[in-house]
């Protein structure tokens, strides 16, 4: 049975913060680089909130955002030579760092630490590092279309995943993580996912129809687990939300777990259809 009081907010909220990213992202590179550094900066912080609930964090974060802004410029001007083995490097231990998460999702009841330095570890391969790797690999080759459809293919997903779960869901896809996701729900959002890829290879040329289909493939399976894992994050950590930016939606790292999670395979996927 859909909420119908919880569908208005939700569609609402889609609604309006849609228009805005739409209008960010299509602008110009400049509005499109600044949102995605917002995304990156406040799921971070919210990230953090979750494991250690201090105001050091944000010093810290935002000491973190001018070192990120620092790498743009270090890694490209003078450490050139070595920028595609940092990359690589980069995305391999950001993937095995994915392994552990999923690991922990599936086969361990609670993997948490209150220390300090590891979570601030965390938080840069959840996030900080997987980041900087796709906004150089994606960003700097001005490929800002990518990134309109990757959230797209994500919000289409998760949209038609809880439309159809609401009305035909009856099997739970993981009730200790997420009760409210069903295998219905599931199946229904990768199908209008994997349509939605097909449309869009019409409108965007650029790269191959086998291309926007296997993006389309990683926002419904990695973009679930992704959400999954983010949603054992904060079970373990006691909390429903994030965040309360998004009424009907939580926080931005709700509304984003799953494009942070699939950035990494998303970079993977250009590296190996190069």
């Amino acid at each position: 049975m859909i909420d119908k009081k919880k569908m208005y907010t939700r569609t609402l909220t889609s609604v309006i913060f849609g228009f805005i990213v739409i209008f960010l992202l299509n602008y110009n590179y400049w509005t499109a680089f600044a949102f995605l550094i917002l995304v990156s900066f406040l799921t971070t912080y919210e990230f953090l909130k979750i494991k250690l609930d201090n105001k050091l964090n944000l010093y810290l974060l935002i000491i973190a955002a001018f070192l990120f802004g620092s790498e743009l410029t270090i890694v490209n001007e003078f450490w050139s030579p070595f920028r595609n083995m940092f990359y690589i490097i980069s995305l391999i231990v950001v993937l095995l760092y994915h392994l552990f998460l999923l690991y922990g999702l599936f086969f361990k009841k609670n993997i948490s630490t209150s220390n300090r330095i590891i979570v601030y570890i965390q938080a840069l391969l959840y996030i900080g590092l997987p980041s900087v790797v796709f906004h150089q690999m994606v960003m700097k080759e001005s490929n800002v279309n990518l990134v309109f459809i990757m959230i797209l293919l994500i919000w289409t997903n998760d949209s038609f995943a809880y439309l159809t779960g609401s009305m035909f869901g009856k099997h739970k896809l993981m009730p200790s993580v997420s009760p409210g996701k069903t295998i219905e729900g599931f199946i229904g959002g990768g199908a209008f996912a994997v349509i939605a890829s097909l449309i869009i290879s019409f409108i965007y040329t650029g790269n191959s129809l086998i291309f926007y289909v296997i993006l389309a493939l990683i926002a419904w399976i990695i973009g679930t687990l992704g959400d999954l894992a983010e949603s054992k994050i904060k079970r373990v950590a006691g909390i429903k939300d994030s965040g309360t930016i998004m009424p009907g939606h939580g926080g931005f790292l709700d509304r984003f777990d799953s494009y942070i999670f699939i950035m990494p395979w998303v970079v993977l996927l250009l590296y190996l259809m190069r």
